[in-house]
């Protein structure tokens, strides 16, 4: 019985979390007009500010990573050289 009892519930709240995921939607006409407010002017802007953000970290990620990798390769050619030198 206790296992029934623990399915049940557990079939009751996710029934539950499934029926609050698809509650009512905003309809595009109204999305339009809060667009249109101030606030989703500001919302708007805030959001291409985030989207060139992003862009330029990623631009600034692969110049890092391309920068670490050249420093390796330096390193790598260095400790090379030493390796042969101490060889002669």
């Amino acid at each position: 019985m206790n296992l029934r009892h623990s399915i049940a519930c557990l079939t009751f709240l996710a029934a539950g979390i499934a029926l609050t995921a698809c509650g009512p939607r905003e309809s595009a006409e109204q999305r339009h007009r809060e667009a249109n407010t101030p606030a989703g002017k500001v919302g708007k802007a805030a959001h291409e500010v985030a989207r060139e953000a992003d862009k330029a970290a990623r631009v600034a990620g692969r110049k890092l990573d391309k920068a670490a990798h050249d420093a390796r390769e330096g390193w790598d050619e260095q400790a090379q050289r030493d390796r042969e030198k101490d060889k002669h």
